[in-house]
């Protein structure tokens, strides 16, 4: 059964980069990609994606804000967070609105595809740059609201 995933970052180049690394894994389809907050919300109720790689700074809604809307939307949606930055607060933030992973783009093309296998599997992944084994390591650095 192939993957069903949603690229959602704002610059193109990175799009494209993503999309042809995971084209040639057999069980990877990209079903849509988008380049803002709101787009990637809309794109994703148009292709039903079982996975969405979103970038956390793009233009538009927060990614956090985007993430709950995804989720309100498509509850069983798989999130992977992806930035250029491994600051843990982002990190906690994320897992915080509801992403299943953090990648940072640094080793993205040999990370992703296995963050996307985790979270297909209801796991979480970290890269493993960020030196995160267990969730319960980011509590100290969790939101508080």
């Amino acid at each position: 059964m192939k993957h069903r995933i949603l690229l959602a970052d704002d610059h193109a180049l990175f799009r494209n980069a993503l999309r042809m690394s995971l084209e040639i894994l057999p069980d990877m389809a990209i079903v849509g990609e988008a380049r803002d907050g709101e787009s990637v919300i809309e794109t994703a109720r148009q292709t039903r994606p079982d996975v969405v790689c979103l970038d956390i700074t793009m233009p538009g809604p927060s990614c956090t804000e985007t993430i709950q809307q995804l989720l309100a939307t498509d509850p069983s949606l798989k999130i992977i967070a992806m930035s250029a930055y491994g600051d843990l607060f982002l990190v906690a933030r994320m897992v915080k609105a509801g992403a299943l992973a953090f990648v940072t783009k640094m080793d993205i093309a040999s990370q992703l595809p296995a963050a996307i296998q985790s979270v297909s599997q209801n796991r979480i992944y970290f890269s493993a740059d960020l030196g995160i084994s267990d969730v319960a390591e980011l509590a100290p650095y969790a939101p508080t609201d």
